[in-house]
């Protein structure tokens, strides 16, 4: 379960309107595209898209590039500084000219290569990848690219994207450079991917905090405590510490109560009412 603190965890400088909607969508969106029949499915997603979208705080193509960049990236393309001018500092005429006629968009001029350009948690890009993608999530992709980044639609764009390019397949195989060739056509951020994946199944796996009780219960435990001789806890101040935390664990341990923190066995036999 993906809780806005799960993901808050996860993804500490995301959006917050997308954490807050990948929250509310997870489930229903999940079972739609079986992701939530093997923890591999999830945990590959997650990471897929950490990486792509740096931790969910940028979720389309930043086309914005100086001419030197130009040339860096794009090397057979602008082989010289005056062959990128055109282009730097012009995302339009830059996403035209490098994804024009190409993944399905019309040609060059049509304005497709922009349109069309890298969006979305999955980076979905191309009118082709727009317009598969946009039937499996029942989205109009095509006519609305935007949708791919909106926060009421964004995960179950992703979500139709894993499951077009048949990637709970190859997570089942625990094949992760894989899933990323399926992705990616390559392997590019490869350790950049396994380290969110690292990172996704230590968040994942971790087990939720205690539920604490009302601060005027914790104040009782600490002075029942202190009567049955537990006097290293210090004052009854309603501050689970490290010590008031090592009387409880002791405390179980002699009375046989089990693991636990504050809870009704406890109460019990400490003789205190919550």
């Amino acid at each position: 379960m993906l809780t806005p603190a799960v993901l808050s965890e996860l993804f500490p400088h995301g959006m917050p309107a997308m954490l807050a909607a990948i929250a509310a969508q997870q489930q229903a969106v999940f079972a739609r595209f079986e992701i939530d029949a093997n923890p591999n499915r999830l945990h590959f997603l997650l990471a897929q898209i950490g990486h792509e979208t740096d931790g969910l705080t940028r979720v389309e193509e930043n086309l914005n590039y100086s001419a030197q960049r130009l040339c860096a990236v794009w090397p057979l393309r602008f082989p010289t500084l005056a062959a990128a001018a055109s282009c730097a500092g012009n995302p339009e005429t830059l996403g035209d000219r490098v994804y024009g006629g190409r993944m399905g968009n019309q040609p060059a001029g049509s304005g497709d290569g922009f349109r069309y350009r890298g969006r979305g948690l999955l980076q979905l890009t191309g009118r082709d990848g727009y317009a598969q993608v946009g039937k499996v999530a029942a989205v109009d992709l095509v006519g609305h690219p935007e949708l791919a980044v909106a926060p009421d639609t964004a995960l179950v764009t992703a979500c139709a994207f894993w499951s077009w390019k048949g990637l709970n397949v190859i997570a089942d195989t625990g094949d992760f450079t894989a899933a990323t060739r399926r992705i990616n056509g390559g392997v590019t951020g490869l350790s950049e991917r396994k380290a969110w994946l690292d990172k996704v199944r230590r968040v994942l796996s971790a087990p939720p905090p205690p539920v604490l009780p009302p601060l005027s219960t914790i104040i009782a435990v600490q002075k029942a405590l202190r009567a049955a001789g537990f006097d290293q806890i210090g004052a009854a101040d309603g501050v689970l510490g490290q010590r008031s935390m090592a009387a409880i664990e002791q405390y179980r341990r002699r009375q046989g109560l089990g693991d636990g923190v504050i809870d009704p066995q406890l109460l019990a036999s400490l003789g205190v009412t919550a």
